[in-house]
């Protein structure tokens, strides 16, 4: 078996990205020339097959280089996260904080995943805490809560979504009983035009227009409002007084009933889906221990 260190892997995998030996240097923090040896003392234990092509001008990988990064990728990758976990297990009780909106979507995945994490990680808790309406990323990117449960898509450049909760939550429209559209059996998106819809604020941009689209398929412009609901209790009064319409999905008006209030379906948006989602540049072996049960837990979802 060849004595290969982990730094020599490692920077092998720099240099494949990098395909730069100035710039794979710059961020090791090396020479130019001790990335250099080390790419040929790890070629060497490997039985002395060239992994870089390089030139004058450019730097590739052979087909050696290639199939070696290729099967390296997913085994450092699984390295790094068992031995983030194991010292997550080796210092002791820890704290993972998980911020929601309301306890509508992905609650069987989650509460399973929490009593999964309890138990494998004696004194280790998960905090649930709820998550303000106009600010639903803030709490993440303050480092109030490591994790956060959100609607898809979400396309952050700081934020990397994780593991789903759910993945097929019918869209519905939830109305008033006495609004004009109680009596149909389902919507479309054209149908809300004509009315005082209410797109759930603080939203990303790519998740609003997911929620409800800014424009009907024929191209008429949908008319939100500026309902400033800090609760739901305050929208379901809203509704039940017919003062504007609500999309959302199915477990949302399931959870947040009110006699006064029915959900419709719309019928013209795919289903949706939740995830957990958290900051990209955060090394944390408990979150990420956290997010490996749930990953477990919601594969049964996607497959």
């Amino acid at each position: 078996m060849p004595d290969v260190e982990m730094r020599e892997l490692r920077l092998f995998l720099v240099l494949a990205e990098e395909l730069h030996f100035g710039r794979t240097a710059g961020r090791l923090g090396l020479t130019t020339s001790r990335v250099s040896q080390t790419v040929r003392v790890l070629e060497r234990k490997l039985g002395g097959q060239p992994l870089f092509r390089r030139t004058s001008r450019v730097v590739e990988l052979t087909e050696a280089g290639r199939a070696l990064y290729a099967e390296l990728v997913p085994a450092v990758t699984g390295l790094d996260r068992v031995l983030r976990t194991a010292a997550f297990r080796g210092s002791g009780p820890g704290v993972v904080r998980v911020g929601l909106l309301n306890a509508a979507s992905g609650v069987d995945v989650l509460s399973r995943a929490v009593e999964r994490f309890e138990a494998a990680y004696a004194g280790a808790t998960v905090q649930l805490s709820t998550m303000p309406f106009g600010d639903r990323l803030g709490p993440l990117r303050r480092r109030e809560v490591d994790l956060v449960v959100t609607r898809l898509p979400l396309d952050q450049p700081d934020v990397v979504v994780g593991p789903v909760l759910s993945v097929a939550d019918q869209r519905v429209v939830m109305v008033g009983r006495t609004h004009p559209l109680a009596g149909r059996a389902d919507l479309s998106v054209e149908d809300l035009a004509d009315h005082d819809v209410r797109r759930p604020y603080g939203l990303s941009p790519e998740l609003a227009e997911a929620t409800c689209p800014a424009r009907t398929p024929s191209g008429r412009q949908v008319r939100f409002v500026d309902a400033m609901v800090d609760d739901n209790a305050e929208l379901l009064y809203l509704l039940a007084r017919g003062r504007l319409v609500h999309p959302t999905v199915a477990p949302f008006a399931e959870h947040f009933q009110h006699p006064d209030v029915i959900a419709i379906p719309l019928r013209d948006l795919p289903p949706s889906a939740c995830a957990l989602a958290g900051l990209r540049d955060v090394d944390d072996p408990g979150r990420d221990a956290f997010v490996d049960i749930v990953d477990a837990l919601s594969h049964d979802l996607t497959t």
